[in-house]
């Protein structure tokens, strides 16, 4: 018994040793190209422009959050995106400008979210559904429901205090978002490295059988995940609709590949099991980090889908040999 408490404990020593190499190698390959980006644009070379990166990238780490959790659990999420957009134009569609809606739509659209969620990781466990063919169909299904409430012209007004939280810099620097980010990074950090809860995500990604075996409710875990997966996204489009004057039907578009892309550059494996958020940070920035340098050579959006896909596939094929 003791040596084969031993022998886990070797084991969880040896991938914690391997992923937190890998996570540092991932910072400074963020930080190289921080400093590619600085060396083009020197004028950006400052701590306003770094806050301003940090802001651009908190809506995305958010909901990367979630999506590194189902892939660490051997899923996906692609209806994401479509949850910031649903979540987007209801919180705009019914503020009506009124300061006294804000909680109250917030909490609307954070259980959207989590009943979205809440859907697939049922789909998944109880029809069996691949998590693929689930979340596709959630996707097309959101996108119908914002389409039909919307109409195709999405309408409303934010409240002017609502909109001011988007503009709050605690010191005249750090934006209001980006201390969310960092909280819920902290939080999910603590709840997958320290906690039962977390410690069951990731042995399902490994072995689901083991991990039924050993007395984990597969089921139970697989629907939290994708419900917290539903609620970041929701708060992720609370957080984006501060800074929006109207409502936009792509806000968002890219976000459901732009975080799996977050994620597997942060190191998350796509078999399961092995992978971290604190990797998903430095993802995060580097996909950001991508699209302003785009910009900045005014190199339209198809650049950024190359070399998104060259570095997914250089990433997963590094971490095959790896594993």
């Amino acid at each position: 018994m003791n040596n084969e408490i031993n022998q886990r404990k070797l084991i969880d020593m040896v991938i914690f040793s391997a992923h937190t190499k890998t996570t540092i190698g991932i910072y400074i390959g963020f930080f190289i190209l921080l400093g590619i980006s600085y060396i083009i644009s020197p004028a950006s070379a400052t701590v306003r422009d770094f806050m301003n990166l940090l802001k651009q990238s908190s809506g995305l780490g958010i909901l990367s959050i979630g999506q590194t959790m189902v892939i660490m659990l051997g899923g996906i999420d692609l209806c994401l995106g479509s949850i910031v957009t649903l979540v987007h134009v209801i919180t705009i569609g019914l503020m009506h400008g009124n300061p006294n809606n804000i909680v109250p739509v917030c909490l609307l659209g954070m259980f959207l979210g989590c009943v979205a969620g809440f859907f697939n990781g049922f789909g998944i466990t109880k029809a069996k559904i691949a998590p693929f063919v689930m979340t596709l169909c959630t996707d097309f299904i959101l996108k119908g429901i914002y389409m039909i409430y919307t109409k195709g012209q999405p309408k409303g007004v934010l409240a002017e205090s609502f909109r001011d939280l988007g503009r709050i810099r605690f010191f005249g620097v750090l934006p209001l978002a980006v201390i969310f980010w960092f909280l819920f990074t902290i939080i999910f950090i603590f709840i997958m490295s320290k906690t039962l809860f977390g410690k069951s995500v990731r042995m399902i990604g490994a072995n689901p059988k083991c991990s039924y075996f050993s007395g984990t409710n597969n089921d139970i875990i697989i629907i939290t995940v994708y419900m917290l997966a539903g609620f970041l996204a929701a708060v992720a489009a609370i957080i984006l609709s501060m800074d929006m004057s109207a409502a936009s039907l792509n806000l968002g578009l890219n976000y459901s590949m732009d975080s799996i892309s977050a994620v597997v550059i942060g190191g998350t494996m796509f078999s399961g099991g092995i992978g971290g958020i604190e990797g998903t940070v430095a993802g995060t920035l580097i996909i950001r980090l991508i699209t302003a340098l785009l910009q900045k050579a005014n190199v339209a959006n198809w650049g950024k889908l190359i070399i998104q896909s060259v570095l997914i596939l250089t990433v997963v094929a590094a971490n095959a040999k790896r594993k």
